[in-house]
């Protein structure tokens, strides 16, 4: 009996430690697929719809502001202006939150590893710091929300948000922008 039961407590502490560590793994594996330019691989790790829908609502809440902020909320014109930027803003965010924009996206932002055949230098070693490691925080924010939050040691730069699928998956479902786009 003592067996069973030593046996049952051993399972039981495997799956939540496993449960726990699986968002830790699906970052891994989401930093994997960007540094090997695996498009393929990191779309299993997106929730397209959703993350469609956060970058939509984001990027129309700052435009809807900056308009506000420069032409006035009582203009008739800016109102038409909004509602027909609206229109271009949906359909930029559905090609470009999309599986085909994923891959676009990975094959152009990647940079050669091969050093620079006239100065010997790495490429990652940029004056403007685009080679620098990247500073984040990662944490739960619920049994079921996942946050990576970027910072530069001043202030937040953005977050993403990993939502449960399942005991063990992942998925990014939202992106936070940026304070100062949001400010904007």
């Amino acid at each position: 009996m003592k067996k069973i039961t030593l046996a049952v407590a051993v399972a039981v502490i495997a799956v939540a430690a496993t449960a726990y560590a699986s968002p830790y793994y699906t970052l891994h594996q989401i930093k994997t697929a960007l540094a090997e330019r695996n498009a393929d691989a990191l779309a299993t790790h997106l929730d397209f719809p959703a993350l469609r829908a956060s970058v939509k609502t984001q990027l129309e809440a700052s435009m809807a502001r900056s308009i506000a902020a420069t032409a006035g909320s009582d203009n008739p014109l800016a109102a038409l202006g909004q509602r027909v930027a609206s229109a271009m803003l949906g359909k930029m965010v559905d090609t470009m939150v999309s599986p085909a924009g994923v891959v676009a996206l990975v094959n152009k932002s990647a940079v050669s590893p091969q050093a620079d055949a006239d100065t010997g230098a790495k490429p990652d070693a940029t004056a403007d710091g685009a080679g620098k490691k990247a500073d984040y925080s990662a944490g739960y924010a619920g049994v079921n929300t996942f946050v990576v939050r970027a910072k530069d040691g001043t202030a937040q730069e953005g977050a993403l948000v990993l939502l449960r699928h399942g005991v063990w998956g992942w998925k990014l479902s939202s992106i936070e922008i940026a304070s100062a786009m949001a400010a904007r």
